[in-house]
């Protein structure tokens, strides 16, 4: 399962993690070896300790089961229920399959046997508090901090590098094309180049070229005076006329017809337009921005697009980058939404949990900030809690989140003699296993056979490096 680009923590400080065990050897051992990564550790003796300790602000915890004073399990369970975004890793010896099923349901994040592997502990910490980051971040931003008072949202380096095409033609007239995939907000960056520059004081008109029939278009744009077709009962403004000292945003310009473009270019070239009908000239005070999702330079060598038209428009390009290429955007523009949809919804929905996040980080989204919009707004409507959960999203990103798998090998025939030694790690697996062969190897029946939920049992298969087949679950 893909999952979003790492980001920066929500502060510069060191994270600080939790590490419960009565047995000194290990804590000490697990300081070492978190003070080396530069974590900052608060060490406990026992469960009690840790339940009475002030442990606001923690990015994980690694929790004992076998304490000797409060078994790990409830030390667990008292922590999911004052933060149930709080990754909990488990640390234990061997023990039976009811102690991993137990920490499995109590809604451990991972857990780890003794003795432990220092890599596999590193790694497993590293993606926990990378997603702990970015579902702290969704709700810290949906509670006040997200940008809803700018026009556009992100902060990754794509959209650094777009901020910084707008401020060069703040200042200027110069002919702007704003190029991009559909729903990668052509039309917000054209508001942002209005709204920040020189004329902001005027109107801003947006046209949508795809949208106007053929035989309207011109009339749309340079309007009309009376009489000068059937139906024209009256003189009427176009759209250039309406954004005089404003600006003009001509959307999907690619679409255009030809003799529309004729008289484009000549209002252009002139700086004035003259309405149908008419025999007298406007003269124009307007910024003309254009946006398409064609390539105009393709088009205008099939002929489809003026060359001329294409060169007066094409001074100075800019690209919006589709969100496949921005994905540690996606928790800003989530919180965004969050925010945005409250009011529409008639409810306020704060969170969204790791695996719902998850999904989102490694959908291809080829309708780009328009289908995440979308997305987030249906979710808002289908919670019926505080939060969005993977439930909550449309079945197309619950599948490639929870990707089905194939039926388990047969089991291999019993040997005589002394069993062998299993380690924790073979226990999960085989009650995995077992349960999948109970059910056929259907994934959901075999997590509401072991209790858990369906995004924990397909984390656990991931972790267990099981193979999966997107066609199986649907049989």
């Amino acid at each position: 399962m893909a999952t979003p680009p790492v980001l920066e923590p929500l502060s510069s400080a060191p994270h600080r993690l939790a590490v419960v065990d009565d047995d000194p050897v290990i804590r000490r051992l697990l300081r070492a070896w978190l003070e080396a990564e530069g974590y900052e550790v608060l060490e406990f003796t026992g469960g009690r300790a840790a339940l009475q300790a002030n442990l606001g602000g923690l990015a994980a915890a690694l929790l004992d089961l076998g304490l000797d004073d409060v078994p790990g399990l409830d030390v667990l369970r008292h922590w999911r229920a004052s933060d149930p975004e709080l990754p909990v890793i488990v640390i234990t010896a061997r023990s039976g399959l009811d102690s991993v099923v137990e920490a499995m349901r109590a809604g451990a994040y991972d857990y780890l046997s003794k003795p432990l592997e220092r890599e596999r502990l590193l790694v497993s910490l590293h993606h926990a508090i990378e997603r702990m980051t970015l579902v702290r971040r969704v709700w810290s931003l949906s509670h006040g901090a997200s940008p809803t008072g700018t026009t556009l949202v992100g902060r990754g380096p794509a959209m650094k590098q777009l901020q910084e095409h707008i401020q060069r033609v703040l200042q200027s007239d110069v002919a702007v094309c704003i190029l991009g995939e559909s729903g990668t907000g052509k039309e917000l960056v054209a508001r942002a180049i209005h709204q920040e520059g020189h004329r902001r004081k005027g109107p801003f008109v947006a046209v949508n070229c795809g949208a106007i029939p053929e035989n309207l278009i011109e009339a749309e744009l340079f309007g009309y005076e009376k009489g000068a077709f059937t139906g024209a009962s009256s003189m009427q403004r176009g759209r250039f006329e309406e954004a005089q000292n404003g600006t003009i945003f001509l959307d999907e310009i690619g679409d255009m017809p030809l003799p529309a473009q004729v008289r484009l270019l000549r209002a252009l070239q002139e700086k004035a337009i003259r309405r149908l009908g008419g025999t007298t000239e406007v003269k124009l005070n307007t910024r003309v921005i254009a946006a398409t999702h064609r390539n105009l330079e393709v088009e205008a060598r099939a002929g489809r697009f003026r060359e001329d038209l294409y060169f007066r428009l094409m001074v100075y390009p800019i690209e919006t980058p589709p969100l496949r290429e921005r994905r540690e955007d996606i928790p800003l523009l989530v919180a965004h939404f969050l925010q945005a949809f409250r009011g529409d919804v008639g409810r306020s929905i704060e969170r969204i949990t790791p695996e719902a996040l998850d999904a989102l980080g490694g959908h291809s989204w080829p309708g780009n900030i328009r289908e995440l919009q979308n997305v987030i707004h249906r979710a808002m409507l289908s919670s019926t809690s505080d939060r969005i959960d993977i439930a909550d999203l449309p079945p197309s990103l619950q599948q490639r989140a929870l990707p089905a798998i194939e039926a388990p090998p047969a089991p291999a025939p019993a040997t005589t003699g002394a069993l062998p030694t299993l380690v924790l790690r073979d226990l999960e697996a085989l009650a995995i296993e077992q349960a999948l062969a109970q059910t056929g190897g259907h994934v959901g029946n075999a997590a509401r056979l072991l209790g858990l939920g369906r995004a924990t049992l397909y984390r656990r298969l991931i972790d267990l490096g099981k193979k999966t087949d997107p066609s199986e679950e649907a049989r």
